[in-house]
């Protein structure tokens, strides 16, 4: 694993381990759409704002020049809401539509946090983002685009990935961002 992948990992487990009792518990409105396959199959996920709590599973966060985007979607038809949640994550150098893409992470979580989840880190195959339209404006933040990756099994945060395992994924997000803290 590179050294700054190790960091992007940790937050989003972190992040998925965090979200799930308030989202299992607190009521969430949907703000956009991630459609995608997952080798073949079909996907249909949303990316929820929770508003008691001040936050959304489709966030961006400012660190001097660099840009972090997260797409979280989560299946509305999983039998638990972060069961099947498939994730997006975007580095980028500026903070407009000019802005060039750093790092790009893509993530399937088919079972949750306590099971294996597929990881696009380490395919060998780098995952890929285009943006359609792109706003990082406070009160009209927004990400419209398509993705392409190829995600591989890890049985745990830091197991090496299983490239005998993997899964082909594409789709289009359109979603609602909200600034992170």
């Amino acid at each position: 694993m590179k050294p700054y992948k190790a960091p992007i990992l940790a937050a989003l487990g972190l992040t998925l381990y965090l979200v799930q009792p308030a989202l299992d518990q607190i009521a969430t409105t949907a703000v956009g759409a991630v459609d995608a396959t997952i080798d073949g199959a079909p996907y249909a996920g949303e990316t929820l704002d929770v508003p008691s709590e001040g936050t959304s599973t489709a966030e961006f966060r400012s660190f001097g020049p660099v840009t972090s985007l997260s797409i979280q979607a989560h299946d509305p038809q999983a039998e638990s809401i972060m069961r099947n949640v498939l994730s997006i994550e975007v580095s980028l150098m500026g903070s407009d539509a000019s802005a060039s893409i750093m790092d790009v992470s893509v993530s399937w979580w088919p079972e949750g946090m306590g099971e294996p989840f597929y990881l696009s880190e380490d395919s060998g195959t780098a995952a890929e983002v285009v943006f359609e339209a792109l706003s990082l404006e406070d009160g009209a933040a927004a990400a419209q685009g398509r993705f392409v990756a190829v995600v591989c099994r890890r049985d745990g945060m830091f197991a090496d990935a299983d490239t005998s395992d993997c899964r082909q994924v594409e789709g289009t997000f359109d979603t609602v961002l909200r600034k992170g803290a």
